[in-house]
């Protein structure tokens, strides 16, 4: 084996770490009873996002390409690793505390699990048309099945079925999108399409823009952005709602990290002050303006008429998505900068409204608001919780949401180009605590239908618990975040 084979391995680690281990589930399973798997699977995917994230730190102090220029390992595909071990981990620790996911299929789940965060860490660090395609397919195609590991219950089918076939049409529309634009700049590959673009001055003709519409209908897709948001909603209410806490966090920051690198490298070019600035004849600035601006108007309307509070969340979990995209109006260092702490607060508080979510439907069966009635008095510690993650989602000061909003709004309005944008996110903000409210209302202020002792598992106390903390924490002191945001935006290829 060469030594630019073993470089480019060693630069690929974490994820042939994560290889590795999944070869070991596959091992496990074959010798231990079924009777005894309850808690290794679990055991053994912590075990792997640990080791994955250890590797990352070490092979994280280098920014170059590798494979061949195909994947790039930087401080964008340093930062999103990290997010998806964390994601895949704490998933983990939802799921195998979920009745749900019964006792003989958690193996099943774990081995999906690591397979689709393998994919994720592929679609952050691709540079190359196809490997971006080969790392979205790999999370598409293992979510279908995830979305319908409750083979016995007619929703998750249902969610399922619409997944794929949802799926399917975006995958299509993406790989033909990909198609024209290597017939127009007759390559692949990031760097190559960018120096081509810049070449034509900004004559541009209508088969680029086709190819533009048709690859940002494949990542909106991922992402849940407007108008390829449709899907979310039915496929969170019928997947298993540890499933659902992970597609809302991990493939959707993994759609983001892929659109987040499209936009920047290929599209846009660095400045000299480190910002970043569209390519001739390539103004995408007031496009993205417009689709952040529908996709939070359509989710923050659409929630307030739910009574599942599952969907109410897949609807929040859309609305998010417009203000992230705000941050990248902006092209400037404060706006990604304000992205990737919104990611990172967004993914303490959505998995832990969700993770309540799980605990409520396996008390109670339902999801819907009834069945939230009186659990604040019930289980204060759920209930406490619950208002610390709705809180922030609604961007109420103290909380980390509501930095991420101010960085976000900030940086917009700092623009000076985009004033009506920040104003509308505001307006949304407001709009998005009446639904928000009534969660905490069926939870604190509605007297249960029947009287019932309830306590709450420690294992679960002692999750929900973990992710609150953060959540008050850094509304309080970011500091060390934003600083971790700055060096990884200083470190994109």
């Amino acid at each position: 084996m060469s030594a630019e084979t073993l470089h480019n391995i060693k630069l690929f680690a974490p994820e042939v770490c994560l290889t590795l281990f999944l070869c070991l589930l596959f091992i496990v399973d074959g010798l231990i009873p079924k009777s005894r798997t309850n808690k290794v699977p679990m055991m053994v995917t912590i075990i792997a996002c640990i080791a994955a994230v250890l590797l990352t730190c070490k092979v994280g102090t280098t920014s170059e390409a590798y494979f061949g220029g195909m994947l790039v390992n930087d401080g964008l595909t340093k930062f999103f690793r990290y997010f998806f071990f964390f994601t895949a981990a704490v998933s983990s620790y939802v799921a195998f505390g979920s009745s749900e996911i019964e006792n003989r299929s958690r193996m099943e789940f774990s081995l999906l699990l690591i397979c689709t965060t393998i994919g994720m860490g592929i679609m952050a660090g691709a540079t190359h048309l196809l490997v971006l395609y080969m790392g979205i397919e790999m999370v598409s195609i293992i979510s279908f099945v995830m979305a319908g590991f409750k083979r016995d219950n007619l929703r998750s089918n249902e969610a399922s079925f619409k997944y794929l076939v949802f799926g399917g049409v975006a995958s299509g529309l993406m790989i033909y999108g990909f198609s024209l634009l290597y017939g127009l700049t007759g390559s692949l590959n990031y760097p190559q399409i960018t120096a081509y673009l810049s070449s034509t001055q900004g004559n541009l003709g209508l088969v680029f823009w086709l190819s533009l519409v048709l690859i940002y209908g494949g990542l909106a897709y991922k992402i849940s952005a407007f108008p390829m948001h449709f899907w979310a909603p039915d496929v969170y209410e019928g997947a298993p709602t540890p499933v659902a806490t992970f597609f809302s966090v991990g493939p959707k920051a993994a759609g983001f990290a892929a659109f987040l690198r499209m936009v920047l490298t290929v599209f846009a070019a660095k400045t000299a002050e480190g910002n970043w600035q569209m390519l001739p004849g390539i103004s995408l600035t007031s496009a993205i303006a417009v689709i952040s601006a529908l996709t939070m108007v359509v989710g923050n309307l659409s929630a307030i008429g739910q009574t599942n509070v599952k969907r109410i969340l897949a609807y929040s979990s859309i609305a998010h998505v417009g203000y992230m995209l705000m941050g990248l109006v902006t092209l400037d260092r404060s706006g990604l900068t304000a992205i990737i702490f919104y990611l990172i607060a967004y993914c303490a508080m959505n998995i832990g409204a969700f993770w309540v979510v799980g605990v409520v439907s396996n008390l109670r069966g339902r999801e819907d608001l009834d069945a939230f009635r009186g659990m604040g008095w019930s289980m204060p510690v759920l209930g406490t919780c619950m208002g610390v993650f709705i809180f922030s989602l609604t961007g109420i000061p103290m909380f980390s949401g509501f930095i991420g909003k101010f960085l976000i709004f900030g940086s917009v309005i700092k623009s000076g180009g985009f004033l009506w944008l920040a104003l509308l996110g505001v307006l949304n903000s407001v709009v998005s605590l009446y639904y928000y409210i009534k969660i905490l209302k069926s939870m604190w202020l509605d007297k249960p239908e029947i009287a019932e002792s309830l306590t709450l598992s420690p294992y679960h106390a002692f999750g929900l618990v973990g992710l609150a903390i953060p959540t008050v924490v850094l509304g309080l002191y970011f500091t060390p975040i934003l600083e971790f945001a700055e060096r990884t935006l200083s470190n994109i290829l």
